[in-house]
């Protein structure tokens, strides 16, 4: 065979994806359209062998062809389970990849479940990549989530930022032995639009009603009020950064108020009018100093905090969705990283980058 005949040969990249919901099924769809420039740039080929839900799990020791897989995103659009028959857990099913054949490959958790750790551990021992856009096991304790930084076979660009190059920016500047002294953000398009719409007189709980109905929010908007999720991805910045910082040591402000924690989705919803006064004056109060209030996240060695902040009304930092870093050579002029980051088909490809990625260097 001639040189340039070795060179065209398609290499088979298995995959297991944990997580059929919004990310998963743009993922899906992003693999199977594409797989023609994915073949063009880098003569390799996405094997999908298997796609898992809570409820089931479809399988295929060759990997699933593009019509199987496009068929499990529509059963998902349906509300239907991805396969029938009983569910395997997650480390046996990498099992089953592994004992179809398939040696080397990668494993993708775009679920947003607890407890992954023990799976993302055998998935690496076993010398599979891995991909997240699930953020729990990079910001649980410390001890348990060290590992998972700076390892070669471990990527998470979608954990922070969705589509935008957030975490490959933060790696250059480690990587070029830049030193990193501080990081703000403003991290959750879902908050940004509520304070946006705060901006122009609507009601808190209006604006917190119309993020739900738009599906901007999650299906119970206090995951995002609580401001928790902002502090994951700020933890995990402040850990690639070199800051071992722990939960307790991010000061989170939440949007509403500890008595309103243990109502059901509807009762908050109406009962979230109850903040809309108090809010109102905070804006207020921004406005006459030319500021609007952002949802912002506020990193550094040893500290960090979480919460509305005024910003200058009018300038890129009201107005985009950014992460910026203030570091030896941007040190009068922070690195700034702003533009469109949420939704499913953006933080899916994130997901797809980090999976070429691992192909192209540790596969």
């Amino acid at each position: 065979m001639s040189e340039l005949g070795k060179e065209r040969i398609m290499k088979r990249i298995p995959v297991v994806i944990f997580g059929a919901g919004g990310v998963g099924a743009a993922l899906l769809r992003q693999i199977v359209d594409g797989r023609n420039r994915v073949a063009a740039r880098n003569q390799y080929r996405f094997e999908v062998a298997a796609v898992t839900d809570s409820r089931s799990c479809l399988f295929a020791a060759e990997g699933l062809d593009d019509a199987a897989l496009l068929a499990a995103v529509e059963r998902k659009r349906q509300g239907l389970a991805v396969a029938e028959g009983k569910r395997p857990s997650e480390i046996e099913i990498i099992d089953r990849a592994r004992q179809a054949g398939w040696e080397k490959g990668i494993v993708v958790d775009v679920t947003a479940v607890d407890g992954m750790e023990p799976v993302l551990d055998h998935a690496l021992a076993a010398g599979y990549g891995v991909a997240l856009a699930n953020k729990k096991a990079l910001a649980g304790p410390w001890q348990t989530a060290q590992k998972y930084f700076n390892h070669s076979r471990v990527r998470h660009e979608s954990t922070v930022g969705g589509g935008q190059p957030v975490i490959a920016t933060l790696r250059y500047l480690l990587d070029v032995n830049d030193p990193v002294y501080e990081i703000e953000g403003q991290m959750s398009g879902t908050l940004g639009f509520i304070c946006g719409q705060m901006d122009g007189g609507i009601p808190f709980s209006h604006a917190v009603r119309e993020a739900k109905e738009l599906g901007y929010t999650e299906p119970d908007p206090r995951e995002d009020l609580s401001g928790k999720d902002v502090m994951r991805k700020a933890l995990i910045l402040a850990r690639m950064a070199g800051w071992p910082l722990e939960e307790a040591d991010i000061e989170v402000e939440s949007l509403y108020s500890p008595e309103l924690a243990d109502l059901s989705v509807p009762e908050f919803m109406d009962a979230a009018a109850g903040l809309d006064e108090t809010m109102r004056l905070r804006v207020a109060t921004a406005q006459t100093e030319g500021m609007v209030l952002r949802y912002v996240a506020e990193v550094a060695d040893g500290r960090g905090v979480v919460g509305l902040k005024p910003v200058p009304a009018g300038s890129a930092l009201s107005s985009l969705k950014y992460i910026s870093f203030r570091t030896g050579r941007y040190d009068d002029e922070p690195l700034l990283i702003g533009g469109k980051g949420a939704g499913v088909e953006m933080t899916a490809a994130g997901v797809l980058g980090d999976m070429i990625d691992l192909a192209r260097e540790e596969l």
